[in-house]
């Protein structure tokens, strides 16, 4: 990747809507020269998706936990088993695997604790014996909320 590649993720992360011609106005290249680049990022994996990023709140989801869990054990199939049925939840906006004392990160979006607790019960009743223990976390308020990747001006990079 070089400065230009850089620019066109940095304004595309702003807003992947722009036309080619105006994030080639802002790039000195022509538009055609964009969309080949973009073509090529996406193709190379570097650009994963274009998606919308919809306000949880505007969707009727107001409140956002942060759930810490355990796993019972930490066997491969237990491990894969759990990711598969997360990867369904239609609650859950992301999932990480981690390091420390607990296993797994999610953030979940609901409208209501009501329905945090049906999702807590559907999993737990779904997953019987796998999750040991999980913590809840209640957002307050979202302080910065965003899918944006700190891009490094440090010149090429391999991807």
């Amino acid at each position: 990747m070089d400065a230009i590649d850089h620019a066109l993720l940095e304004l595309l992360q702003e807003n992947a809507d722009r036309p080619a011609k105006a994030l080639a106005e802002q790039v000195c290249l022509s538009p055609s020269a964009v969309e080949r680049r973009i073509a090529r990022l996406k193709r190379d994996g570097i650009i994963d998706r274009v998606v919308a990023i919809v306000d949880p709140r505007a969707a009727g989801r107001a409140l956002t936990i942060l759930v810490e869990l355990e796993i019972q054990n930490e066997h491969r199939h237990s491990i894969e088993q759990f990711q598969r049925w997360i990867a369904k939840a239609p609650e859950v906006q992301s999932c990480f695997y981690v390091t420390g004392d607990m296993d797994f990160v999610l953030i979940v979006t609901v409208r209501d604790l009501d329905e945090y607790n049906a999702f807590i019960s559907r999993m737990m009743d779904d997953q019987q014996g796998l999750v040991r223990k999980y913590k809840s976390l209640i957002t307050l308020k979202t302080v910065k909320h965003g899918l944006t990747v700190f891009l490094d001006e440090g010149g090429d990079q391999q991807a």
